[in-house]
């Protein structure tokens, strides 16, 4: 699929030039790039939300998924 991209220009020629020492086209550099950055998207842990903290007390998530399902009652 082609597609238009409006990229910084130092990144441009990093990115030439890197595809220029690995012996690649431009466009197989690129999607080489894309792949692997959304497989390191999908592979990162989900990050705990911080305790909330509320008139000086923190709650736990446990705390607030029951307080949130007590205001629905």
């Amino acid at each position: 699929m082609k597609t238009t991209l409006d990229l910084p220009d130092e990144l441009m020629r990093k990115v030439k030039i890197r595809a220029v020492n690995e012996h690649k086209k431009l466009k197989d550099a690129i999607a080489e790039f894309i792949r692997k950055g959304m497989a390191a998207a999908k592979i990162r842990p989900a990050k705990t939300p911080k305790p909330v903290k509320l008139r000086g007390c923190p709650l736990t998530t446990e705390e607030i998924e029951a307080a949130i399902g007590w205001g629905r009652e």
